[in-house]
């Protein structure tokens, strides 16, 4: 049987050591990468870290946040203005300066004039691939892999996600619909956005100053960061959220702080990029006899269930276990007659997004969009309820049963022909958007959208 690239893409393509790309390859669980490169006598900082700014203004608060949570002995950030502002996060112990500028901020800057661009380009320290959608630079995709199967199966997992406005790649990879750019020739200037320490610099990355006197005194914020393993000879850079001993406290605690449920959102780029590849990997198996009746993903993973039509239960068995992969299940049910599987789509990263629309604005704005195209879109209110309390363990003071609180928000759902990737800048339009689950109908190439829109606390 002879598949196209898009239908032979598996999650294993997606597997990501260095930069946290979705799931590690069992050959390799840690491809080397670099944090520095070399353009035009200029070091340029790669292999940064980077997520949505939502504060322009006054950046730390969620700098520190990623550093404190995600990002394992993150030191070094630098910003990236402009409509879709962000931030990147790196660590001198990988190599990172103060003062380095970062190339991916620069290179999407030369790139502002498409949508978006996917690229591997040849450097003298390896291979350095970069991907932007939607003038963002995806939150992992900045990465400089030292060992040339390791970029070139980060870039055809990129190039699963439909309409890249540019593709670039190396010209001895021959792939239909790329071209070669040689670096050199675009990077002309290192750009603003440069590396500064982590609390050390004021709101538009300036080290601060104060004129007293005779002189300048120069005031550095220290700033201490939560330590970890994070070495350039064991590259994982998400670190996985344990939960600390308990602490004996001295005083009751009079408060406690509860976590808005936008506060932990999913990254949409890789809710929506992970499960498209996930559900591309199943489409994949073959299964004779058997009808694969629908394939669901969220951020928990791919659900995929199969229906008999003729046959028997061992062709589900040899095609489980000729497909299978890391992160795979498999379930038969008692009768024989379906099947279940499971795929792991790896760990995907949180941030803040700050609801912006009342439910009554993001009702009509989405009326407005969807009656524009022609399309139906269902949307269910959901209003906020109080929370419940309880006595703490001290018997004095009251606190918060976890769970209790309702935030008002509005469900929706709807059908479509265009695939993830496609609906990402809609989404995009609403923050506070959480994708709830994607549904997909092989029969008839139908994609289903469901999620919420938190409602803005004014």
């Amino acid at each position: 049987m002879v598949v196209d690239d898009e239908e032979e893409l598996t999650i294993d393509d997606l597997e990501d050591d260095a930069g946290d790309l979705p799931l590690p390859s069992e050959e390799d669980e840690d491809p080397p990468w670099g944090a520095t490169m070399v353009i035009n006598d200029t070091t340029y900082a790669v292999s940064l870290f980077w997520q949505p700014l939502q504060d322009v203004d006054d950046p730390l608060p969620e700098v520190k946040e990623t550093a404190d949570g995600v990002m394992e002995g993150a030191d070094l950030y630098c910003l990236r203005k402009g409509a879709s502002s962000q931030y990147g996060i790196g660590n001198s112990q990988e190599g990172h300066k103060p003062g380095q500028p970062s190339a991916a901020a620069a290179v999407a800057d030369i790139f502002a004039d498409r949508s978006s661009s996917v690229a591997v380009f040849k450097v003298d320290e390896g291979w350095w691939f970069i991907a932007v959608r939607n003038d963002l630079i995806l939150s992992e995709e900045d990465i400089l892999y030292l060992n040339e199967e390791d970029a070139k199966r980060a870039f055809f997992a990129m190039m699963a996600v439909p309409d890249w406005g540019r593709k670039i790649a190396p010209a001895s990879w021959g792939i239909d619909g790329t071209e070669e750019v040689d670096l050199w020739d675009i990077l002309k200037s290192p750009g603003q956005s440069k590396l500064i320490r982590i609390g050390g610099g004021g709101k538009d990355q300036k080290t601060l100053l104060i004129a007293g006197g005779a002189g300048l005194l120069v005031l550095l914020i220290g700033y201490k960061l939560v330590s970890g393993l994070f070495t350039p000879s064991a590259p994982k850079r998400i670190k996985p959220i344990v939960p600390l001993p308990a602490l004996v406290e001295e005083a009751p605690v009079k408060k406690v702080v509860e976590i808005k449920p936008w506060e932990k959102l999913n990254v949409l780029d890789d809710v929506l990029f992970r499960c498209y590849a996930g559900i591309q990997q199943v489409r994949t198996m073959i299964i004779p006899g058997w009808r694969l009746d629908n394939v669901s993903c969220n951020a928990s993973g791919v659900t995929a269930n199969w229906t008999m039509m003729w046959g028997h239960i061992g062709w589900v068995k040899r095609a489980f276990e000729e497909y299978s992969t890391k992160g795979m299940d498999y379930f038969v049910s008692e009768d024989a007659k379906s099947a279940i599987a499971t795929i792991s789509i790896g760990e995907i990263p949180t941030h803040t997004s700050t609801p912006k629309y009342s439910v009554y604005e993001a009702r009509e704005e989405l009326n407005n969009i969807f009656q524009a195209m022609k399309a139906n879109i269902r949307m269910t209110e959901e209003r906020g309820k109080p929370p419940q309390y309880k006595t703490s363990a001290n018997g004095l003071d009251t606190e918060i049963v976890p769970g209790t609180r309702v935030y008002s928000n509005l469900k929706f759902s709807f059908s479509s022909e265009y695939p993830p990737g496609d609906w990402l800048s809609l989404f995009k339009k609403f923050p506070g958007l959480e994708i709830l689950n994607l549904t997909f109908t092989p029969d008839k190439s139908i994609w289903n959208y469901e999620g919420k829109i938190y409602e803005a606390i004014r």
